[in-house]
């Protein structure tokens, strides 16, 4: 009775261990799990403080976590990678002195509030909407 007690006391606590997949981007084709991509930005925001100077370093640390953590599993990374160009131009445009952080903060809330709406007229099967809403994020390009 002791014996079957510990034996199923050890299984239980093996149950809250998280073994590595052995086949884990094994498979071709097959991309791995996302990372974390909360993380990767934080460390983002440590390697590259807000001020002038690192707002673009900063933007290619998070597209690149973005890339490696998103992109792979994205429904729709063509928007996804139009906000990555987009938070590029902006954070340029701080570091040059032509656009303040306030300014290109609200810019970069505009445009992913128009990703959002995009993904969901795709979603439930707009598409015309959501190419007006692309065509518009690739106005804010110029």
């Amino acid at each position: 009775m002791r014996r079957s007690f510990a034996v199923m006391l050890m299984c239980l606590g093996l149950t809250g261990c998280e073994l590595p997949n052995p086949f884990q981007g094994m498979v071709p084709g097959v991309p791995s799990p996302p990372g974390n991509l909360a993380a990767d930005r934080e460390a983002c925001n440590k390697q590259f403080p807000q001020h002038i100077g690192n707002y673009l370093p900063h933007a290619r640390c998070v597209n690149a976590a973005i890339e490696r953590d998103s992109i792979p599993f994205a429904r729709y990374p063509d928007l996804v990678r139009l906000q990555e160009q987009l938070r590029i131009k902006y954070s340029a445009a701080i570091d040059s002195g032509t656009m303040s952080p306030a300014a290109a903060d609200h810019k970069m809330k505009v445009a992913d509030e128009i990703v959002g709406a995009a993904m969901h007229d795709r979603d439930i099967g707009r598409q015309s909407v959501a190419d007006h809403r692309v065509y518009g994020l690739q106005a804010m390009l110029q």
